[in-house]
């Protein structure tokens, strides 16, 4: 699933952002921002996966742990060890290692992810924060991240014509 940032929602670390949403239970939630890259290159970061990572640079996964690498990746198997959070052939790569223990159709790399804490994310989707929405396969690899969010948007049906054209700063207009 994905969360999507509601135009209303002018943090800027959230502010018209995709999140892949790995982990949800009653305890926390864990996701990933799909649409925020960085100016590091993945080679730079981890060498590793110089030549595998799509594009080449470094997303920001979310404000926790920045200082953390995460890989979503698909393994060509998807038995493959080394990989957790396993949905659909997707998951995350097991970065211990100095290269991934088997070959990856495709990864995309990121610093940090997003949290929340015990009935957070309940509380926030309660609130508007955030439009739950399916995933497809193309949210996750796609290259044109900058159009992610008007593109999940149009998809969700009754008013996104409205939530497309809302203005980036409402207060200026």
């Amino acid at each position: 699933m994905l969360l999507v940032a509601t135009p209303g929602m002018h943090d800027m670390t959230f502010d018209r952002t995709v999140i892949f949403l790995l982990e949800h239970d009653e305890s926390s939630s864990m996701g990933l921002v799909l649409n925020r890259p960085s100016e590091m290159l993945v080679s730079d970061a981890i060498p590793q996966l110089g030549n595998v990572a799509r594009p080449e640079r470094l997303f920001v996964g979310g404000p926790v742990e920045q200082d953390t690498a995460l890989v979503l990746a698909e393994p060509v198997d998807p038995a493959s060890p080394g990989m957790y959070f396993m949905h659909g052939g997707i998951g995350l790569l097991d970065l211990a290692d100095e290269a991934p223990a088997s070959p990856l159709e495709r990864a995309r790399a990121f610093s940090g992810y997003a949290g929340w804490g015990p009935r957070q994310l309940e509380s926030e989707l309660r609130g508007g924060a955030w439009i739950l929405a399916r995933c497809e396969p193309s949210d996750l690899w796609d290259q044109d991240f900058q159009h992610l969010w008007a593109r999940v948007v149009a998809r969700q049906g009754a008013m996104t014509e409205f939530l497309q054209a809302y203005p980036e700063q409402p207060w200026l207009n």
